[in-house]
């Protein structure tokens, strides 16, 4: 009979492999991380890469932050932003379907003013000149990282 308090979830043990193998320290061994984040948000993740999203939530989390739901085209997340209203939106800028996360992202915050941070790893000209011109939060690039997400988060406390 499988103890149920002696389970892993293969997700943290996937995060914690990938941490030790980057030369970051595991989030338990690091003083006052928790401690940095002013307030806990409730975040929507806009990210068509399954594995992606499941590692932007598992940071989230481990940051002291509530995962409201995670979309994977634009017009999901209008939607669900809609439903959820969450404070912050992650968003990837190249997602599945016709529309990309920058045109997500400007319809979010025109109809229910969220602010965005964009995560991706097209940093191109035009794509970062599109993405500014909405002035987001941050713009983070991939892959995302504990540290680079708190800065990220950070930005929106000082705005």
């Amino acid at each position: 009979m499988m103890q149920l308090q002696t389970y892993t979830n293969p997700t943290q043990l996937w995060l914690a492999a990938a941490a030790a193998a980057h030369g970051d320290e595991p989030e338990h061994q690091q003083e006052g991380s928790k401690a940095t984040e002013a307030q806990s948000l409730r975040v929507l993740i806009v990210e068509d890469e399954f594995f992606i999203s499941l590692d932007t939530k598992a940071l989230l989390q481990g940051l002291g932050h509530n995962v409201v739901a995670i979309a994977v085209s634009a017009d999901e997340a209008v939607r669900v932003a809609e439903r959820e209203r969450p404070d912050l939106v992650l968003m990837d800028i190249r997602l599945i379907g016709a529309r990309d996360g920058i045109d997500a992202a400007a319809e979010i915050h025109r109809r229910f003013a969220i602010r965005s941070i964009f995560v991706t790893a097209n940093t191109d000209a035009a794509t970062r000149g599109r993405a500014q011109a909405l002035a987001p939060v941050a713009f983070l690039e991939k892959p995302l990282t504990e540290p680079r997400l708190r800065a990220g988060l950070m930005a929106l406390q000082n705005k």
